[in-house]
């Protein structure tokens, strides 16, 4: 398969960008909630020793509008906001979703929103060691 040609990031995140616009351009016509990822950035997760850090750019939007919840191992940004343009009432909403590679300890969770970025302080429940059990005959 000599024809095959291996696509960059930057070519996969335009694609991206220019889909997200023409579902959001069709949900402006039928008077539905439009999705903007696109105005939200790429959720990015690192290590940093025993803490996960989420960062995702938002840009101007209110970090009242901002949502935040970990449950299992799945982190959850979102938001919904309302504008009125021209006596149009418009809501923008989006949803972003990660799947942690490890158990949070949630109660210790901390967010902070700054020049346009939030980020998400994911502390990691200590590594649980395997038991073997013994089994006792009855």
């Amino acid at each position: 398969m000599p024809d095959l040609k291996r696509w960059s990031q930057d070519e996969i995140a335009r694609m991206r960008q220019e889909m997200d616009r023409l579902f959001d351009d069709l949900c402006t016509d039928f008077d539905l909630p439009v999705m903007f990822c696109r105005i939200a950035g790429d959720l990015d997760l690192k290590e940093e020793g025993d803490t996960l850090l989420a960062r995702l750019e938002l840009g101007n939007m209110n970090p009242d509008d901002v949502n935040v919840s970990v449950l299992d191992r799945r982190l959850i940004i979102s938001a919904k906001t309302i504008s009125v343009e021209a006596g149009h009432r418009k809501t923008h909403t989006f949803r972003k979703e990660l799947k942690l590679p490890c158990i949070i300890r949630t109660a210790d969770v901390e967010a902070d929103f700054q020049d346009g970025v939030l980020e998400v302080r994911l502390p990691k429940c200590a590594r649980q060691q395997g038991q073997i059990v013994k089994i006792v005959k009855k």
